[in-house]
């Protein structure tokens, strides 16, 4: 089976992130995985982009990262595939699979898009809305808690930054709610933690328009963290 990471922020275009496009490619080709969907900070989280540019210009800068490791990416047979992280409320966070930059591009009232507008907008454009870590509990995030289910597709169940109490929580809700599409991401900054969960597949994900497919399908599997996979 395949590899692929889920949830990956780079630097500079994440400002939280200590590695490079290349460095992340690197790590993954040492840890195995096949590919990556990389998830890099957009406009109301922990971007590294400079927010007073005009649209076009932050969204050229924040593709620049995507770009870098596509190219990094054709010497190592590692797949390289478009996503997004984006706060909504309260600290908590979206993850955006199955879209192109050029959503980006096309919609600029995103930046200062509710959760209402960031729904449509991606799903209108073939996409999916998975909530990230929606029960991590640290500083910043306020209330944690899963967003309205009728504006998202599912939720990250496992993510390596998360204690076991916030997976253990996001995994009973989903055994609550059996409609919704489950992720596994490291949530990786660093070279150390880029290997860490993710979904195994049976056959390669090129790109954007595949990985909804395969996560609409649910023909994957998890991927979760050693001390809980008997959960």
């Amino acid at each position: 089976m395949y590899k692929y990471q889920m949830h990956a922020h780079t630097a500079p275009c994440s400002e939280c992130s200590q590695m490079s496009p290349e460095k992340l490619i690197l790590a993954l080709k040492r840890g195995g995985y096949t590919g990556v969907v990389i998830t890099n900070h957009f406009y109301n989280g922990y971007t590294g982009i400079d927010r007073s540019l005009s649209w076009h210009d932050f969204v050229s800068v924040y593709e620049k990262d995507y770009i870098e490791l596509k190219s990094f990416a054709k010497h190592h047979d590692i797949d390289v595939i478009f996503g997004i992280e984006e706060h909504i409320v309260d600290g908590l966070e979206i993850l955006c699979y199955g879209i192109t930059p050029q959503v980006l591009y096309d919609n600029p009232t995103l930046k200062n898009a509710n959760l209402k507008d960031w729904s449509r907008i991606i799903r209108d454009n073939g996409g999916l809305i998975i909530q990230a870590h929606p029960f991590r509990s640290r500083y910043g995030i306020n209330n944690p808690r899963v967003l309205d289910l009728s504006l998202i597709d599912g939720i990250e169940v496992y993510n390596y930054g998360n204690p076991k109490v916030d997976d253990i929580k996001a995994l009973e809700f989903s055994k609550e709610n059996p409609h919704l599409i489950l992720t596994s991401g490291a949530d990786t900054h660093n070279e150390n933690t880029a290997t860490a969960l993710g979904i195994k597949v049976f056959s390669r994900i090129r790109d954007e328009r595949s990985l909804a497919s395969v996560l609409k399908s649910r023909d994957y599997t998890l991927i979760p963290p050693p001390d809980i996979s008997k959960f």
